[in-house]
């Protein structure tokens, strides 16, 4: 009978290796060194293929041939010395036995002992489960999970401290992790995506699936350590790193990352038994079948899972991955020939709103179709990547002058702005933020930040639009960086302040309502606008945490005015979208109980702009605030939408008619026509009327013959601090008596 062998056979390039193109050379003083230095001794550890392996004593694996590049172009002997474990061969490096351990990525506890190079190997950080139709690329979403990872891997403290409650089971290999998740007792094992896909492959584990890429920590970079005894060695390995030509990389790395399965026979044990011989044909034939069907499986399972690591599994485009792949050999190909390329940043404006009203599923239906409009727009020379969420990212090549630029972009506009149809008929547009390599710069990372800032450019100019990156906005980009630093340490070092306007009952004269309006003194600046302070705290988010504050300030200002000048004192605050989405608001309801003052002493303040774009359950969200006694304030009335649904929809107690309609306000203008239209419909509605930016008597006169209830500007007051403010109550209060 004859044994069958199931073997794995590396399928690799031919051996010979060709000369690089890149120069390379060394100093005298470097030569003398390594001529002095005689060898380099290498730690090598068994089990890490396909990337590196011992096998009969042979250094084996993607890194032995990179190892055999750095050998020729050093002219100096790599002198191999295997190991048993990772932990052995990192012993071996700190007693100095080994110069240099190869594949090894920099961690602040390594750093103690080691020196790096620059990294030359990079591989997708992935999860393995048994889990079908299952993909997960945050590793929040796995915090509540056993998952298996091998003891000494570099990532065990990175993600012990990114994630605190992460659940890691430290295990002794690959096979003893991989065995764990297909019986059940792991729910995945963390991994390099090609040692998990050899490990997969080698093992027969026909249940388990690569189940995905991290956002967080999407690749596992590695590089040469070098004992800190030879600090020589580090500018000597970075030369031949850099010096090994992209053919020789893409070479390498096509070799390596291919596995295929093959049937082998031990002829020496074949015993010829002539009365079994047609079992034994039976079974052979029934064996090859069942191992040839096995071998597609596998080969099919290795297309999955470099689809799964390279493609959007939503619209099927390139991933941030492949992307960044094929940016790094565009950019090789700009520095040998020079032709341009522009990068276009995609944001599709407006898909948030459509994706928290109308849920997950149809905003994922609206991003395959956005996804096949923009590929509609390109041509075939050109690349289009899925970055995650709403965002798109466009290569465009062969491009010679920017009206062809665009000419794309504005067919991208175009065509994002006709009408998706999902459950419904919905509209969004796009803003575009254009750069180009290498006017702009040769570098990736650069790039993608230079089409981030000018893509916010197009945004804060108005949307639906594109924009050019200009080197002003690496500026207004620090700026905005160094105001969200400044604005952290003014929200702990209590730098805000309230300041208070006085809103008068126009036909009694009384003041028992006023609105609280934010004001920032830096210690240097002095006092910032909040036209410029207000939008950055909004986009750090900060604005739930600091207004917060504002609530329970103004909460508490009012309870001491209600027992001091007017039992109804109401003190008004400003919202923002932010905190409707972050759900912030019903904190209000406990903070209002602690403080112990009724709710009507707090006033809230709304948009049209948030009602018309407001995110998912605004209704309801209103509603529950109205329940609890807050009392409801459309401010900016008639800048906005201006829906008159709006005012049914929601329940509204006051309307505050926006200053541009007041500041120019005389008897026969089209401003006091408006005016006394929304006066008369806001009074049929049961709504009362504030009327904000009065500064001149013959403004009041004018509001108050058309029967507004209550004004609020300069003409009174401008906004003061809190102490101010008492005084002018207390005047008030005197001259009302009189």
């Amino acid at each position: 009978m004859g044994k069958l062998l199931g073997t794995f056979i590396i399928l690799i390039y031919a051996i010979g290796f060709a000369d690089a193109s890149i120069p390379f050379s060394l100093s005298n003083q470097q030569e003398n060194y390594l001529k002095s230095l005689g060898q380099i001794n290498l730690c090598v550890g068994p089990d890490s293929m396909p990337l590196d392996d011992i096998n009969d004593g042979q250094h084996v694996g993607l890194n032995a041939e990179y190892m055999q590049i750095f050998q020729k172009k050093l002219k100096v002997s790599i002198n191999l010395i295997p190991t048993t474990t990772w932990e052995e061969s990192i012993a071996n490096v700190k007693q100095g036995s080994c110069d240099i351990i190869s594949l090894i990525q920099k961690t602040p506890q390594r750093e103690k002992f080691l020196l790096f190079t620059e990294n030359y190997v990079e591989v997708p950080f992935v999860v393995v489960t048994t889990q079908e139709k299952f993909f997960v690329s945050n590793l929040s979403d796995l915090i509540d999970k056993q998952l298996g990872i091998q003891k000494g891997y570099s990532y065990i403290d990175l993600l012990k401290n990114r994630f605190p409650k992460i659940q890691l089971v430290e295990v002794a290999n690959r096979q003893e992790g991989l065995d764990k998740v297909n019986q059940g007792k792991l729910f995945g094992y963390l991994s390099a995506l090609h040692l998990a896909g050899y490990a997969i492959q080698t093992g027969g584990y026909t249940n388990l699936k690569i189940s995905g890429q991290f956002d967080e920590l999407s690749m596992i970079k590695l590089g040469i350590g070098i004992n800190k005894q030879r600090p020589e060695l580090l500018p000597i390995l970075n030369q031949a790193i850099a010096s090994v030509a992209p053919e020789d990389k893409k070479r390498i790395n096509s070799s390596w990352l291919t596995v295929r399965y093959q049937i082998v026979e031990d002829h020496q044990r074949v015993i010829q038994i002539s009365i079994a011989a047609s079992i034994i044909l039976l079974f052979l034939v029934y064996r090859q079948f069942h191992l040839h069907r096995h071998n597609v499986q596998l080969a099919d399972r290795e297309k999955k899972i470099w689809q799964q690591a390279n493609f959007d599994f939503l619209t099927n485009l390139p991933n941030r991955r492949l992307f960044q792949d094929r940016l790094e050999q565009k950019l090789s190909l700009i520095k040998r020939n020079g032709d341009p390329i522009a990068i276009l940043l995609i944001d599709l404006d407006g898909f948030k709103a459509i994706n928290d009203s109308l849920g997950h599923n149809q905003g994922d239906k609206l991003l395959i179709q956005a996804a096949a409009r923009i590929q509609s727009c390109l041509r075939s020379s050109d690349t289009i990547a899925r970055l995650g969420g709403d965002e798109f990212v466009v290569i465009l090549e062969n491009i010679r002058k920017e009206i062809h630029i665009e000419k794309i972009a504005n067919k991208i506009l175009t065509i994002l702005k006709k009408p998706f149809q999902i459950i419904e008929e919905v509209f969004i547009s796009a803003s575009i933020g254009i750069t180009m390599c290498p006017k702009d710069s040769s570098n990736l990372v650069e790039l993608l930040k230079n089409a981030d800032q000018a893509m916010y450019a197009a945004k804060e100019s108005g949307r639906n639009k594109f924009h050019y990156f200009t080197p002003e906005m690496q500026k207004l980009a620090m700026d905005r960086i160094l105001l969200a630093k400044d604005l952290r340490v003014a929200h702990e070092e209590n730098q805000f302040e309230l300041f208070y306007q006085p809103i008068i009952d126009i036909w009694s004269g009384e003041i028992y309502k006023a609105e609280a309006l934010i004001r920032w003194k830096h210690p240097v600046r002095g006092f910032v606008s909040p036209v410029d302070f207000i939008p950055a705290l909004e986009e750090s988010k900060m604005i739930i945490e600091v207004g917060e504050m504002v609530f329970s300030v103004a909460a508490k200002q009012a309870k001491i005015w209600r027992e001091k000048f007017h039992p109804n004192f109401q003190i008004s605050v400003n919202t923002s979208p932010v905190q409707f989405q972050a759900k912030s608001t019903y904190l209000w309801f406990q903070l209002i109980k602690e403080i112990g003052v009724s709710p009507t002493a707090v006033g809230i303040e709304i948009t049209e702009s948030m009602l018309m774009e407001g995110h998912e359950n605004m209704s309801q969200h209103l509603f529950d605030l109205r329940s609890f006694g807050f009392e409801l304030s459309l401010d900016d009335f008639g800048t906005g939408y201006s829906s008159l649904s709006y005012l049914r929809k929601f329940d509204i107690d006051y309307l505050k008619i926006d200053q541009s309609f007041v500041r120019n306000l005389s008897a026969e203008s089209n401003d006091m026509a408006l005016c006394e239209a929304i006066i008369v419909m806001a009074h049929k509605l049961g709504l009362k009327i504030i009327a904000e930016g009065v500064e001149k008597e013959e403004q009041l006169l004018l509001l108050a013959n058309a029967g507004c209830n209550y004004g609020q500007g300069y003409y009174f007051s401008k906004p003061v601090p809190a102490n101010e403010f008492e005084v002018y109550l207390e005047n008030n209060k005197k001259v009302i008596s009189e």
